[in-house]
């Protein structure tokens, strides 16, 4: 199959209105989140930081910080404390902790590209095209997720503090 002829089927793909990327904006939340309540700690600010700062701060609406809290906290990523010292923290070591540890608590395996749709034409080519489709993304999501592995929240913590 051409590239061209790939190109073509995504571009077509992507007009159908039942075409989604189904990733979320939670995941670029709770990496910021998690930056900002390990910098606070790490300049003894706080041993715990309230969601309330979190959410303040960062612009993030309460019930949406609670709701990413839990997924981190489900993951073993961040620990809660209740009351008036209460609020997260990381639950292990920054270098412990991968963007793709915090992109799986989030994300839940969900798929990136979503393609699970029925096309009324049959036959060999558009069997082959949704095929190649699935294919080029599936590639390109393991491709994904090889990048944020490499990536630890020691590493973002060290680029915000130079």
């Amino acid at each position: 199959m051409t590239t061209i002829y790939i190109v073509y089927i995504l571009y077509v793909v992507c007009k159908i209105k039942d075409f989604i990327l189904s990733y979320s904006l939670a995941f670029s939340k709770a990496v910021i989140m998690i930056l900002f309540a390990a910098d606070k700690i790490k300049q003894g600010q706080y041993e715990f930081v309230p969601t309330k700062i979190i959410s303040g701060a960062l612009n993030i609406p309460n019930p949406t910080a609670v709701k990413i809290i839990h997924g981190l906290s489900r993951a073993g990523i961040i620990e809660t404390r209740e009351g008036a010292k209460g609020g997260i923290r990381l639950a292990r070591e920054p270098s412990a902790i991968t963007v793709l540890d915090v992109f799986e608590a989030i994300e839940l395996n969900r798929p990136l590209f979503r393609n699970d749709f029925n096309i009324n034409v049959k036959g060999a080519k558009p069997t082959l095209s949704q095929q190649s489709i699935s294919l080029i993304f599936a590639n390109a999501e393991d491709k994904m997720k090889t990048e944020l592995k490499k990536v630890t929240i020691e590493k973002l913590i060290k680029e915000i503090n130079q």
